[in-house]
């Protein structure tokens, strides 16, 4: 063996641990990003659910003012007081 095929050798060995290197951290931050995107899309979703209930208890509410609004309105209205 020449010290030419012993320094490709070396130089071919140096490579793939290189890239073994690189790959490998490229291996576990995807695993980490696969992960943080779980707990966001589970986040979303219960953030959404509880919107939603909100939403839904703010447009009872709502509604209720509403009815009593215009009851109040409409027993001005039949008592003969003028409108604003």
């Amino acid at each position: 063996m020449t010290w030419e095929i012993v320094a490709g050798l070396l130089t071919l060995c140096g490579t793939m641990v290189t890239l073994g290197t690189v790959l490998a951290k490229l291996v576990k931050t995807l695993t980490k990003l696969d992960v943080t995107l779980v707990s966001l899309e589970q986040t979303v979703a219960d953030d959404r659910r509880i919107n939603s209930a909100e939403h839904a208890e703010m447009r009872a509410q709502l509604q209720n003012h509403e009815g009593r609004i215009s009851k109040l309105e409409w027993r001005r209205l039949s008592n003969g007081e003028p409108r604003d």
